[in-house]
């Protein structure tokens, strides 16, 4: 008896793309994100998040705002208006919330989540479970 192939089986795994600047919490989110059966990419730096972009395809870019050579708003920027990916979501990261002009980078880049650092784990993952099932509608209960 021949068994299935598992990859008929199992849909590919949602794509990550993590740009964050700190290693512990980029490892972090990376483990994490993996635990849950996503497939994370880490980026440290702004640029080198846009080189992935320029190579690769992903399902979702999980970005900090304050990052080395560019930060999270110039990645963004340059996701929509060069690379013109209009589909992929984006979920930013900032300990300065409060500071930035949340409602213009959404309506501008298309931002659909906003976590106040520090968030919890699962809060995240939460997030970004409703955001490969296509359900935008628990972006609200999960913070």
């Amino acid at each position: 008896m021949l068994l299935p192939n598992v990859s008929e089986q199992s849909p590919r795994p949602a794509r990550v793309l993590i740009a964050e600047d700190s290693i512990v919490i980029g490892n972090l989110l990376r483990f994490n994100l993996e635990r849950a059966g996503l497939d994370a990419t880490l980026a440290p730096n702004g640029q080198e998040a846009v080189n992935h972009l320029q190579r690769e395809h992903f399902d979702i870019l999980l970005t900090d705002y304050e990052m080395p050579i560019l930060n999270g708003e110039q990645i963004c920027d340059i996701l929509r208006n060069e690379l013109h990916d209009h589909d992929m979501h984006i979920v930013m990261c900032s300990a300065k919330t409060l500071e930035l002009d949340t409602e213009t980078m959404r309506q501008k880049y298309g931002i659909e989540k906003l976590l106040q650092k520090p968030f919890s784990m699962t809060e995240l993952v939460s997030v970004v479970r409703s955001l490969v099932s296509g359900r935008k509608d628990l972006l609200e209960i999960v913070g």
